[in-house]
């Protein structure tokens, strides 16, 4: 379906407008291309948006990542571009079309209850009609998936465990049973993984747990979702509505079963990573630092010539010989020049710059193994770089530095820590225009919640054990691009001294950082203190599993700074 017949099916059902979200069933999951409305109807590729579609008119809703690629992949004439900058669509309808009287349809199945009840309560201008039949391939791709066991090796406790804990949780909150929705917290709660994304080896699925601890899983049967909570009528089920479709409310209401409005509680379990998870991730990340160095020798060596899709294929190749390597973990990012300062780029055949002396490659992967997720990103001289690149690269690594180092009272949100990362760049009238930092899951999704760092809805308190991405950045626009990434884990910095339990950060990616963009003068001597001590610790963990050639490279990479 394209704009224009989905525009001329509103004016035969005389509706004013539909709203179209890049979700399925399962909300903010990641989907599969051929579910990717948002991409079909717009051409906009990125990983948030929605649209607002009018008879005449559209309206795409994105955050700052995408502010310049939303920009260049939409037609200006059919679609306007809106930067949210943590607004959300509700409250931009609430502020732009208080005084129309309207009526709005969306998918009950792509929009969860406390979003829908929100719309209802504030718009009272607007009616709101469910439309699952004009919208209805927003769902599943009917394609078969290959389900597997994440072994106790590397998970580290049972299901069986985890289900205890969740039945205690019913049992303390007088629960006849807890429908869970979000895929991430069903995976972990049954240690499945599966083939059904390409770099996310979740399961799709909703999960039904009684006060008994049995299971019913629901991947894509609908019915027998339907048949199962029959038989629930006139019980407590605990649902968490921020993460619930509307459909599943209202088939819960239908059979007359009282709804718990309570938050998930596995996000929060999962999030706090268990000893075993925690050496396995240590392990993963150590050969995927081997897997970055023997890139950027690789880099170093041939750049001339080679282009993104080049650096795309060489780093999946080293990585692929990797012990539990099984996927990448994202789409790798490999911006050089101008791409660079497209937040999320990702380079296709239209695109693909040539690497060429004189400028910035910014390179942001990832992979998934059985024994962890990783995350890094190095931004690479090619070339001699310009006295501003080298400014701006050094800064920042001062924004990196400012919050690896941090030391903050337990209880700490994420968004109080935001301002940390970016004061260095504040200072210099810079900022950019994403969060700071996101949660991590084990073999799981790369940017998971709850916990994040950010300057917009993030006021989960991190707490010990959780994992984190560290992550500032700066974009020149038409330019270049810098962004450096580390995955942390959040620690105990308790010291006799202090009043209050306090947390910091270790930093688990192993990965040299780029010394000629470096300037040491604008370091101060504790900052230039943890780059030596970062190195050294690189060059320790990762020279015994690397060649004498290697170990020679990595060794002045790793050198301190004169």
């Amino acid at each position: 379906m394209t704009l224009n017949e989905l525009q001329q099916q509103l004016s035969s059902q005389k509706i004013d407008a539909c709203i179209i979200t890049r979700h399925n069933q399962f909300l903010g999951q990641d989907i599969l291309p051929s579910e990717n409305r948002i991409h079909q109807l717009s051409g906009f590729s990125g990983s948030a948006g929605t649209l607002l579609v009018f008879k005449d008119k559209a309206y795409l809703f994105t955050d700052g990542r995408y502010e310049i690629q939303a920009a260049r992949e939409t037609n200006p004439e059919q679609i306007e571009v809106v930067i949210t900058n943590g607004q959300s669509l509700g409250t931009w309808m609430q502020n732009n079309l208080r005084e129309n009287k309207l009526k709005i349809g969306y998918n009950p199945w792509c929009h969860s209850v406390s979003e829908t009840d929100f719309w209802k309560r504030a718009l009272k201008n607007i009616e709101f009609v469910e439309l699952p039949e004009l919208l209805a391939d927003s769902l599943l791709d009917k394609k078969e998936v290959d389900i597997f066991e994440h072994d106790i090796t590397f998970a580290g406790v049972s299901m069986d465990e985890k289900i205890s804990l969740l039945t205690e949780f019913m049992k303390k909150n007088q629960l006849g049973g807890f429908l869970l929705t979000s895929c991430d917290s069903v995976s972990w709660l049954l240690n499945l993984r599966s083939n059904c994304l390409p770099d996310t080896p979740i399961l799709r699925a909703f999960a039904f747990v009684n006060a008994l601890g049995e299971v019913s899983l629901f991947t894509n049967d609908f019915n027998q979702l339907e048949h199962e909570l029959k038989n629930y009528k006139n019980q407590n089920i605990g649902l968490d509505c921020k993460h619930a479709p509307r459909a599943l409310f209202s088939l819960m209401k239908k059979y007359k079963i009282w709804i718990e409005n309570l938050p998930d509680p596995i996000q929060a379990w999962k999030a706090v990573k268990n000893p075993i998870e925690i050496s396995n991730l240590k392990q993963a990340h150590l050969r995927d630092g081997v897997s970055l160095v023997r890139l950027l020798i690789w880099l170093e060596q041939n750049y001339a010539g080679k282009t993104e899709l080049d650096v795309v294929q060489k780093i999946h190749e080293l990585r692929q010989e990797n012990t539990n390597f099984y996927s990448e973990s994202f789409d790798t990012i490999a911006g050089f020049g101008a791409n660079g300062a497209v937040v999320h780029y990702h380079p296709q055949t239209e695109t693909n710059l040539e690497l060429k002396d004189g400028s910035l490659l910014l390179l942001d992967s990832g992979a998934q193994y059985y024994d962890g997720t990783t995350d890094v990103t190095r931004t690479i001289a090619i070339g001699a770089p310009t006295p501003e690149m080298i400014r701006d690269y050094t800064l920042v690594l001062k924004s990196h530095i400012a919050l690896a180092t941090a030391c903050f009272p337990e209880g700490t949100s994420g968004l109080a820590l935001d301002a940390i990362a970016r004061a260095p760049l504040w200072k210099c009238g810079k900022n950019y225009n994403h969060g700071t930092g996101h949660g991590v899951g084990f073999f799981l999704n790369v940017h998971e919640g709850p916990n994040s760092i950010s300057s917009r809805n993030s006021q989960t308190p991190l707490a010990e054990n959780m994992i984190t991405s560290i992550e500032p950045g700066y974009y020149k626009e038409n330019h270049y691009g810098i962004r450096i990434e580390n995955m942390a884990r959040v620690i105990s910095c308790n010291n006799p001294e202090f009043e209050l339990p306090m947390l910091g950060f270790e930093t688990l990616t192993l990965v040299p950082l780029d010394k000629q963009l470096i300037d040491k003068y604008l370091l101060t001597r504790e900052e230039q203190d943890w780059l030596n001590c970062y190195h050294q610790q690189v060059f320790e963990q990762l020279s015994p599993l690397l060649n004498p050639q290697e170990q020679n490279w990595l060794r002045q990479a790793c050198a301190p700074l004169d």
